[in-house]
């Protein structure tokens, strides 16, 4: 029986990938005030980013329980006996830990879950998601698929232009980046995930140089195998910038998704990010 993989709503998982790609998603929630929703069933990307911007609450973000993960891994091993369950960075979210924990219980009862710490989010985890997705479905075991995790997972780059901090300040997921506090309320500030956590990068003053930075960024990189953009309020911006790079790079896989709901809690609207998943030496 082929080995399942499961991930977190913080992939970003286009659905139609994850259907076509057996993929679970364990769903992360948002809540405003006393509204609870989880992230890709009970509140759509538009009314999150419209609460969001309009509303008068500021939202939070609740990782999925221990008993989340024993429902999404127990129908799972009716099918077979072997999960990968891959996770947002432990350094962002109790997401990773929580599933460790549920995964034990079942690991007890003779199940073998392999729970990975990705160390990235969004578009870095859904590249890695997808690239265990494909290396199962053609048959791969277990260590193979983890194998294939860390070394995508060692090629991957990522960068984030905000428009500005102060989401990503409120939400307390700012790493070391918190350097970039103070005296900012003009600057795009850039931002890349290293080691799991959120870095400053580079201050830019607007946004039309920030978007030529990125694209220096992306270009600087000679052997990209797939670029993935990301973006919370702006798709304009983001085709446009598809379209940009593949100009320059026409052998290279480019493809355009949207910031779900908790990774607009902390990054809030305005939001491009650059997943760079370089080939293999």
């Amino acid at each position: 029986m082929a080995v399942r993989i499961v991930t977190d709503s913080t992939a970003d998982l286009p659905l139609e990938f994850a259907h076509n790609l057996g993929i679970t998603i364990v769903p992360l929630s948002v809540i405003f005030g006393d509204e609870a929703f989880r992230e890709g069933i009970e509140i759509s990307h538009d009314l999150f980013y419209d609460k969001l911007i309009h509303g008068n609450v500021l939202p939070t973000t609740s990782a999925p329980s221990v008993g989340d993960f024993l429902e999404a891994y127990e129908p799972l091993l009716k099918q077979t006996n072997e999960i990968v369950s891959i996770h947002l960075s432990s350094k962002l979210s109790a997401t990773y830990g929580n599933a460790c924990q549920a995964a034990q219980i079942l690991t007890d009862r003779g199940a073998r879950i392999e729970v990975i710490d990705s160390r990235v989010v969004s578009l870095g985890l859904t590249i890695a998601t997808m690239a265990a997705a494909r290396v199962a479905r053609e048959g791969g075991k277990i260590d193979q698929i983890k194998a294939t995790v860390e070394s995508v997972v060692q090629r991957l780059r990522i960068y984030i232009l905000l428009d500005t901090l102060e989401y990503v300040r409120r939400g307390g997921r700012i790493g070391r980046a918190r350097a970039f506090l103070g005296g900012m309320l003009r600057v795009k500030p850039l931002l890349s995930l290293q080691d799991g956590e959120v870095h400053p990068w580079e201050r830019v003053r607007t946004k039309a140089r920030a978007l030529d930075r990125l694209f220096q960024i992306a270009t600087s990189y000679p052997n990209l195998r797939e670029v993935a953009i990301g973006y919370s309020t702006n798709p304009q911006d983001a085709h446009d910038f598809q379209q940009r790079l593949a100009e320059v790079m026409p052998d290279v896989n480019i493809w355009v998704g949207r910031f779900g709901p908790v990774i607009g809690t902390h990054g809030g609207p305005g939001v491009l990010g650059l997943g760079l998943l370089e080939g293999e030496k």
